[in-house]
């Protein structure tokens, strides 16, 4: 049986996010707090492992201490803009951004995303 695809990540928490072959482990983030605070203070991702917040169009990195790739989708999950290697005490904007992806430095690159794509999310735990 196939996973239902979400059109909306209202109800979910956790999810799988495929952009054509590669699969991505992601947690989502949608209250005030848990956006603001993003991966702040929080040890860095592993390799395919991302953080989703939910709406958010600005990021900022103050108080990191890695570099982060930000992978901003519109309202249909499509890449519109991909920052690589965003250092610590930095602001990113991206305008018709409703979802970010934050990602370990590095990572958009390996995984060959790029502008245009479109990201399926598979939940793997509701709220």
């Amino acid at each position: 049986m196939q996973p239902k695809l979400t059109p909306s990540l209202d109800e979910i928490s956790t999810a799988y996010i495929r952009a054509g072959s590669v699969y991505i482990n992601a947690k989502i983030a949608k209250g005030f707090f848990s956006k603001f605070r993003g991966l702040l203070f929080k040890p860095a991702l592993d390799d395919r492992e991302a953080l989703v917040i939910t709406p958010c169009r600005s990021v900022h990195t103050c108080g990191m201490h890695y570099a982060i790739d930000l992978i901003f989708l519109n309202k249909q999950f499509k890449v519109i803009n991909i920052e690589h290697q965003c250092q610590p005490w930095r602001f990113f904007y991206c305008k018709g951004a409703v979802h970010t992806i934050e990602m370990m430095g590095g990572q958009a690159e390996m995984l060959n995303l790029s502008i245009g794509q479109t990201f399926i999310f598979y939940p793997t735990s509701l709220e």
